[in-house]
Parts: C-alpha cells; structure tokens; sequence
C-alpha cells in the first residue's frame, strides 16, 4: 500500500438532516448530530489504489465495520475492515454513498445510530451524503492534463497560467446542496457552456467527484454537471473551460491549490516595487495599472518568523551587494528573508536579513540600509489577488446573521459556510469591506457596550489589514481595536493586543 503517494481530502459528512457526522473525543463514538462543521465533524477520505478510499477522524483514528455492521472510530491501522468505496448518487444531487468492501453495506443512519447494514445507496435506507469540503474555498484551479492554471477573462475561463497569479486567477468556490459554483473575482460564475455569467441557475451547478484515467496514471478532482457531462481543459490555450463529454478523460482531471496573498508594495509619493533590468527592484512612478511583474507573492516561514517575496517568474528578492534588493534568487536562502512589522496605520516597516529596514535610495534602487536616525516612514502591503474575500477563524466562517429587524447586518464568526465579501482598496493603504446588500462595513456600538461589525454604512469606513502568517491576517478597526472571535459567535473590535482569537485565515 502506497501510503506516501495517496490523494487526501478533507470533508464534511453530512446527512439529510443537515447532520454532520461527528467522532467523539471520548469512547470514539460515531454519531451524526454534530450541527456545524468544526474539528469533530472533519473527516480526512484517503484515496488509494484500486478506488480504495479509508475515512479517518481528526484524531486520526480510522472508520471501521465488523460482521455485525457496527461501526466505530478507534482503529490506528488501515486494514480490511476500515476499506470503503465510493458511489455517486444516481439521482444528480452530488451526494456521495459509502460502501464498506469487505461487508458490502453502506454507511446509514440517523442521530446517534450510525451503522453499516444499508444495502441500497438510496434516501429510503439514509445512506446518502452530502460531502462539503473542508478547504478553504477560495482557490486557483490546475489542470493534470495541460499542466496549467485557470485565468478568467471577459469571455471565459481558459488554462493559460504557468502559475496561479493575480485576481483573474482565484476562484471562489460556493456550496448549494451538495454542489459547487465555480465564482470568479468579478462576480461572475462558471456556465456549462465555458461562459461566465452575471447570474447563478442550474446550469453554474457542478458536482465534484474524485477519478483517475482508466490507464490509472492519473487521479484528480473532477466537475460534473447537471447532464452528467465533466468539465474539460481544452488543448489549446485560447480554448474555453466547458463542458465535454460523459468519460473521464484526463482533461477532466484537476487538482485545488491555495492561493497566497499577492501584493503590490507602494513607497513614498506613492511609487511601486517593480523589477529592472539586472532584477534590480527599483521603486518607480506607474500611471497604468500593475502589471502581473510588479505584483509579488508572499510566504510566511513560522520557524524564522520570516518572510519570502516572489516575483512571477519565481524569483525571490534578497539582499544583495551594498545592501540593495534584487530579484534574482532561484531558491530561498537566509538573504532572502525579510521581517514585516506593522505600523498601525495601514503602513509596515519591511527589514532585510541584515536587520535593516527598506529605503529608496536617490537612484530609486530600494535597498537594506535606513539609517538609524532616520524615522521609517514604511510601505503600503497591498492585498491585489482578493477582491472577493472570504474570512474564516477557528470557530467558523465569518458572516451576517440569519435573522430579521436591527440585526440581520450585524456579522458573526460561526457561519457553517462562507460569505463573500468585496474587499476595496482605499489611497492611504487601508481598505473598505462590502457586503453583497452594498453596504459598508462599519463599528457599531450599541449591541450592550460591544463594538459590533454591521454592513450599514453608506460610505466606505477605513479597516486595516495586517498580514499575520501566510493567508492570515489580522483586522485593526476604526477604533483602533482588533477584530476578535469567540466560541459563542461574537465579532467584535475589542482587542488591543493580537492574539490567537484575533487570527483571521482568508
């Protein structure tokens, strides 16, 4: 068994009760009464050889069924008895079935009575699932078969990118009964038919499965749509992204990766970082709109608390002769590490590896080297890849209340699925929120003395976003306070220092 080499992906398991299947942390119980998706109801499916897939619980314990059609959630090992199978459901609706191999039942049940005797993948046996996954759904989309990544543009969506950059190139995936909209950063979704559209019906519907070729060579994501037909990569880059046939083939075979914060960085009169000849990085005045050169990737490297900024190209930025910047490092090494340390208002000191902070020289070259008596005025970090923005803490995804009357604008941190948010940049560096009623963001003080987020305002109203770790930031409010999450849903702007509860990954 070719552990190392198998595709893993991270789910809810879902009833038709709108009941998550939970593992309990004590007695590994099964139980399906969970009534978000949090830690409990998270499921990792293993996809191994032969269409052999093992469910294991968040505590890395497996789901296995004995001779009886019991099933529960302690075994440590994969063995025949934690081997299941996967079945689509017939009926078009995207759920999944899962039939043990060795018992040859399926998985059914309702509240606390969960167990393996279902002979029918069918509703009347409850043996069907909707399956929502558990990523981020904010994403780029690479195809197996073109080896390239998805770009949308005013026609369509077309497989033309070496790497996922830029907005055109992340997509917003969004759950509708146990199917996917495929959105794109200008608010329009997928159709059928490889158009993007200002709309959403039957036809921007996909259900996601998991296949391999029939030479097993290659095992990916697919998209199905409502007629059964799998969205396809065409072979040409000017082709669009439709619809095609009824077969897997491995054009219909694609794969989800995150999709890092892009930024550009702004100086002083506000000039843009960009890349000159001799990848020298210059600080220069632009009058058009950045290109995909003077936008730059970021990572976060924990362990050295550290930054990397990529160019497209995959380039990294380091420190080099006379402590200027260039971008022209293959692989990172310590002179390619930098600190960012935020200022509070909307600007951020950025220091090389030699501890120095960034500064224009005359020439324009941006270098390590701000004298210690001068005050650093810092850089605007600019968030370019998000302009539809999806927040989501430990507890939840962040989003309005369902409910009526002063409070149905008022947003939350324990949403069970994401809401989007338009995210705009304002001149100083800060940006605005809005949400889809085309409201802004804004404090409110009146919920008991707790300052409340509500999308009321007419006018945009200034949030500062702080980039905490790769795609995790934090957000300083109008008070001057930051965005906190608790178990119980609050998101306030109350706290005054960052902490864990403050973590926002988008």
């Amino acid at each position: 068994m070719d552990v190392e080499n198998c595709l893993e992906w991270r789910i809810g398991i879902m009833s038709m009760e709108d009941k998550y299947l939970t593992a309990e942390g004590y007695g590994n119980k099964i139980n399906a009464c969970g009534t978000a998706l949090r830690q409990k109801q998270t499921w990792t499916i293993e996809f191994h050889d032969n269409d052999i897939v093992y469910i294991r619980s968040y505590a890395r314990n497996f789901l296995s069924v004995d001779r009886l059609g019991s099933v529960t959630c302690e075994s440590l090992e994969r063995g025949d008895s934690e081997q299941f199978l996967i079945e689509v459901a017939a009926d078009g609706s995207g759920r999944w079935a899962f039939r043990n191999k060795k018992q040859k039942h399926y998985l059914a049940g309702t509240q606390d009575k969960i167990d393996c005797l279902a002979k029918t993948a069918a509703d009347e046996e409850l043996s069907l699932w909707y399956t929502p996954f558990v990523v981020h759904p904010q994403l780029n989309l690479y195809s197996l078969a073109v080896k390239k990544y998805a770009v949308a543009d005013t026609e369509g969506v077309r497989f033309s990118g070496l790497k996922g950059w830029g907005a055109q190139s992340l997509f917003t995936l969004e759950y509708y009964c146990g199917k996917y909209r495929i959105r794109t950063s200008d608010n329009r979704y997928l159709c059928k038919d490889g158009t993007i559209i200002d709309t959403h019906d039957k036809d921007t519907l996909f259900g996601i499965e998991i296949h391999s070729t029939q030479e097993k060579t290659l095992k990916g994501l697919t998209l199905k749509d409502n007629e059964g037909r799998f969205l396809s990569a065409p072979n040409t880059p000017s082709g669009l992204f439709k619809s095609s046939q009824k077969v897997v083939k491995k054009e219909a075979l694609f794969r989800f990766d995150s999709c890092y914060p892009q930024v550009i960085i702004i100086g002083t009169e506000g000039k843009r970082a960009c890349v000159d000849f001799g990848n020298e990085v210059m600080l220069k005045k632009q009058a058009q709109e950045p290109s995909n050169s003077e936008i730059y990737q970021l990572k976060y490297h924990g362990k050295k608390k550290k930054w990397t900024i990529e160019t497209v190209e995959g380039l990294f930025w380091e420190v080099g002769a006379k402590s200027k910047i260039n971008a022209n490092a293959k692989t990172v090494s310590d002179e390619g590490l930098f600190e960012i340390i935020w200022l509070s208002n909307g600007m951020a000191t950025i220091k090389g590896s030699n501890g120095k902070p960034l500064v224009s020289t005359g020439t324009g070259n941006l270098a390590a080297n701000l004298p210690d008596e001068v005050k650093d005025e810092g850089f605007q970090i600019r968030l370019v890849n998000r302009p539809q923005i999806v927040f989501r803490c430990e507890f939840g995804y962040i989003g309005t209340k369902n409910a009526t009357g002063s409070n149905k604008d008022e947003y939350i941190c324990t949403k069970s699925f994401p809401s989007v948010i338009s995210l705009e940049l304002m001149d100083d560096g800060k940006y605005s929120l809005r949400n889809d009623n085309g409201k802004y963001w804004c404090v409110n003080l009146e919920t008991g003395g707790y300052p409340t987020i509500k999308a009321n305002s007419a006018e945009p109203v200034p949030f500062i976003l702080e980039f905490r770790d790769t795609s995790v930031v934090t957000i300083l409010a109008p008070n001057e306070r930051y965005m906190t999450c608790d178990k119980i849903g609050n998101f306030h702007a109350v706290s005054t220092e960052v902490g864990p509860k403050c973590l926002l990954q988008f």
